[in-house]
C-alpha cells in the first residue's frame, strides 16, 4: 500500500461493539486511522480511542446506498483515503426454510450480503488508489450448514461467493478480498440471541470460543505485506469446527453426547 503506514485508513462496519470493535481496536493498534461505522453508538465508541484524532464515528445503515455514499464522503473529507474495508456488520437470526418470513429474509440479506456489496462499490475507487484490502466477516456456516440457521447460512454462503468474485474482478488492481470465518463468538448480541433460545448462561460450557480480539488479529494480519499475498480465501477461526463438522460446539438440548460443549456439573436435558 502506498503512503506512510500511519496514514492508512480502515473502515469497519458494525464496529460500535462486539466483533467489529475488536477488529477496529486491532487495526488502530497496528497504526491505522479507523472509521468506526455503525447504525448507532459509533461516535461514542470512537471517543474512547486514544488518541481520539485517529478514530472517527460514522453513522451507517449498511443496506442503504445513499448512507454509504455519505459515509465515504465524510471519511474522504477528513482523511483523504481508504486502504481497508472490513464488512463486519451482520445479523444472525435463527430460522428454517418454513419459518423464515419475507421480512426476515430481506433484512438479513440486506445487512449480511447487500451491505458488503454496497460497501465494496462505494469504497472501491479509493481502494484501487491504495491497492488496498477488503475483509468480509463470514462464518463457518458459509460452508458447513447447520439446521435452524437457514437465512443466516444462506447469507454467509452468498458472502463467500461475493468475496471470491471481488477477488477475481480486481486482481489487476491490486485490491485483495478475503473472508474471515469465526466459530462461535461471545458477543453482547450473541448472548441476547442465546438467552432468547433458552441459554441464558451462554457461553458457559462451550469450549474453543473465538474472541473478538482473535478476529481482529486475523484481520490485522491480512493487511500486512505478507497477508496481502492471501487473496480470495476463507480464513477459518473456529478451532477446526469446519473440518470436524461438529455442531456440538453449539448447545443442542436434544443431543445426548457432547464434544465441544461440556455440561460442567449441570444436569443432562430430560429425554
Amino acid at each position: 500500500m502506498d503512503g506512510k503506514l500511519d496514514d492508512r485508513v480502515a473502515v469497519v462496519t458494525g464496529a460500535a461493539r462486539g466483533i467489529g470493535l475488536g477488529i477496529a481496536l486491532s487495526l488502530f493498534r497496528a497504526g491505522f486511522r479507523v472509521a468506526i461505522a455503525d447504525i448507532e453508538g459509533a461516535a461514542a465508541t470512537a471517543s474512547t480511542f486514544d488518541p481520539a484524532d485517529r478514530a472517527m464515528g460514522v453513522t451507517l445503515e449498511v443496506s442503504n446506498a445513499e448512507a454509504w455514499a455519505n459515509a465515504v464522503a465524510r471519511i474522504i473529507e477528513r482523511w483523504g483515503r481508504i486502504d481497508v474495508l472490513v464488512n463486519n456488520a451482520g445479523v444472525s437470526p435463527r430460522s428454517t426454510p418454513e419459518s423464515t418470513e419475507e421480512a426476515l429474509w430481506d433484512r438479513t440479506m440486506g445487512i449480511n450480503l447487500k451491505g458488503p456489496w454496497l460497501g465494496v462499490r462505494a469504497c472501491m475507487p479509493w481502494l484501487k488508489q491504495s491497492r488496498g484490502s477488503i475483509i468480509n466477516i463470514g462464518s463457518t456456516r458459509a460452508t458447513r450448514p447447520m439446521r435452524g440457521l437457514f437465512v443466516y447460512g444462506v447469507s454467509k454462503a452468498g458472502l463467500l461467493g461475493l468475496t471470491r468474485q471481488v477477488a477475481v474482478e480486481h486482481l489487476e488492481d491490486g485490491v485483495t478480498c478475503n473472508m474471515v470465518a469465526p466459530g462461535w463468538v461471545d458477543t453482547p448480541g450473541e448472548r441476547v440471541i442465546q438467552a432468547n433460545y433458552g441459554r441464558p448462561d451462554f457461553p458457559i460450557g462451550v469450549q474453543n470460543l473465538t474472541t473478538s480480539e482473535d478476529v481482529g488479529e486475523a484481520v490485522a494480519y491480512l493487511v500486512t505485506p505478507s497477508g496481502k499475498k492471501v487473496n480470495g480465501v476463507v480464513l477459518y477461526l473456529d478451532s477446526g469446527l469446519h473440518a470436524a463438522d461438529d455442531a456440538g460446539m453449539v448447545y443442542l438440548p436434544d443431543v445426548a453426547r457432547h464434544r465441544y460443549h461440556q455440561p460442567q456439573n449441570r444436569p443432562e436435558p430430560e429425554s
